[in-house]
């Protein structure tokens, strides 16, 4: 598998090329706005837009090989690859943003796949804790610590159009999302509290926000969705040392507590769940927070890497009445098109439960909107 990173030498573009390397991928082609000269020696740089898209028209027919861009720049930027990669037919892989871009692309929502959350995740789902009323979370962390040493003035985080807690909030979202449903609603307060004139990004968004989820209700003789709403607080801040993540979700038979700074989930007031669910917490990279374990991001880049590849036929769901080849390029005899997870194939319904990616970008948007609506647009 051939792989593009666009933004190779930013943070998030040198930890996804490190997490395609965990998972064993070494075709890997890197651009950023640096001098090529600084390359490391597993990847090449140059000026981005001109240089990929001269790559992908080589009249060789090369950019046929290219299986995905990953797009690893900042908030607002991200379009014009997008844009690249569809022209092409390849597919294209975005960092979490701040707003909703137009074309085909699948955007990051990496704290779905931390393990707690993961674990929360099973535990709503079993039922075991009756429904959840509401829930109260806390996320905050200080501005100054994201990149230390970095320059104020031209880092993007630091700026009111895309960073601070306007960068935080929808990636919040996008992991209570999972948890609660799609967000539908919401409002709150927008506070500014640091004076470093440096530092134009709002610090503190205290929210009130509506999830709606749909389920499917078994009557006997027929199967109906059922629609219910989950409210909750999400506050959001740029100013705590140290930095912390908090989450406490109500249910009808008891609450559960997450702090992450510890390896377990907390479950009270249930008598038969009174107690603690342990989880391996991984290790983070060197140089990052310990409450940020790398095998999440390879979590999430192997997931959305496996909804793209082609099915292997050696899968659940394919109907044994016919033959399907364990190949890793098997062509459909019946419909003449190859066989993808996550894709549409007439007869095989259940297909897209398999390899599915997931984060959607319609996920992604309705938290994008919900942004919106705190910031009275």
């Amino acid at each position: 598998m051939r792989i593009v990173v666009i933004g190779a030498l930013g943070s998030m573009g040198r930890r996804r090329i490190r997490n395609l390397k965990a998972l064993g991928y070494t075709d890997i082609i890197g651009y950023d706005l640096v001098d090529y000269k600084k390359a490391k020696p597993d990847c090449w740089y140059t000026d981005m837009l001109d240089e990929v898209e001269n790559f992908l028209e080589n009249p060789t027919g090369l950019y046929k090989k290219v299986d995905c861009i990953i797009v690893s720049v900042p908030p607002l930027q991200k379009q014009k690859y997008i844009d690249l990669g569809n022209k092409y037919n390849v597919t294209v892989f975005c960092e979490a943003d701040v707003t909703e871009y137009s074309g085909s692309y699948a955007a990051s929502a990496t704290m779905r796949f931390h393990p707690a959350i993961q674990k929360i995740k099973e535990l709503l789902d079993s039922g075991t804790l009756g429904k959840v009323y509401t829930f109260m979370h806390h996320c905050g962390n200080h501005i100054e610590d994201w990149h230390p040493g970095c320059d104020k003035k031209t880092y993007y985080a630091m700026a009111k159009e895309a960073g601070g807690c306007k960068e935080i909030f929808p990636f919040e979202l996008s992991w209570l999302s999972y948890l609660f449903g799609t967000p539908v609603y919401a409002s709150g307060v927008i506070d500014k509290k640091l004076n470093d004139p440096d530092i134009s990004a709002d610090d503190i968004y205290s929210t009130v926000v509506m999830f709606q989820n749909e389920k499917m209700q078994d009557y006997g003789f027929r199967c109906w969705p059922q629609l219910s709403h989950i409210t909750g607080t999400v506050l959001i801040d740029i100013v705590s040392r140290p930095a912390i993540r908090e989450l406490r979700i109500v249910c009808e038979r008891g609450f559960i507590e997450w702090n992450w700074n510890d390896d377990h989930i907390s479950i009270r007031g249930a008598e038969e769940q009174d107690g603690m669910l342990f989880f391996d917490k991984g290790k983070a990279a060197e140089g990052y927070n310990q409450n940020i374990p790398e095998q999440m991001y390879i979590a999430e880049i192997k997931n959305f890497i496996d909804s793209i590849t082609p099915c292997c036929g050696n899968c659940e769901y394919i109907d044994p009445k016919e033959d399907h080849p364990r190949t890793t390029d098997h062509m459909c005899t019946k419909y003449n098109h190859r066989l993808m997870h996550g894709r549409y194939h007439p007869d095989f319904c259940k297909l897209n439960e398999c390899k599915q990616y997931l984060y959607s970008c319609e996920d992604e948007k309705a938290c994008i909107e919900t942004l919106r609506k705190v910031e009275g647009k």
